[in-house]
């Protein structure tokens, strides 16, 4: 009975751990480390927004798709290198994170059970001179057991 307590404790600690935001180990995978597997099917979430921007322009985009409680979101270029910074619109439920530099990652802020998000806007602004292709990849949190990693994604062309 006591092992049982335990592994219980420990579930509810990793889950509840990050109610205020990825830590900055999940920078380089996008991976929470929530102790649960991930899916492999198609998540109800997405990115919706333009697919263009220009290179002094901001870019407004939302995520959506149903209930979620935690993100981290990054843009990558064709290297796999972060990109970019965000720009917090919804100052109750997101805040940056500084992975590679100042802002790069948005993830969410104050996530509580019983209050999910259905949707969340955001800017993102490209790096100065970039001009290219950007990935917006996203890993979204339904429940602390229930996430998808890196499989919501929108591509982005920056003139």
């Amino acid at each position: 009975m006591f092992r049982l307590l335990v592994i219980l404790a420990c579930l509810a600690i990793s889950v509840h751990g990050y109610a205020n935001g990825a830590p900055k180990t999940a920078c380089g995978d996008l991976t929470p480390q929530h102790g649960a597997k991930l899916q492999t099917d198609k998540p109800p979430y997405f990115i919706s927004g333009l697919t263009h921007v220009r290179g002094n322009e901001k870019l407004t985009l939302k995520l959506e798709g149903g209930d979620f409680l935690g993100f981290i979101i990054q843009a990558r270029d064709g290297q796999n290198r972060v990109v970019g910074q965000f720009h917090v619109v919804d100052a109750q439920h997101s805040q940056t994170l500084d992975c590679s530099a100042k802002g790069d990652t948005l993830t969410h802020l104050k996530a509580t059970k019983g209050s999910p998000l259905t949707s969340l806007e955001f800017d993102w602004a490209p790096p100065a001179g970039y001009k290219g292709n950007v990935k917006f990849m996203a890993t979204v949190v339904q429940t602390g057991f229930v996430y998808w990693v890196g499989r919501v994604t929108k591509d982005v062309t920056v003139e």
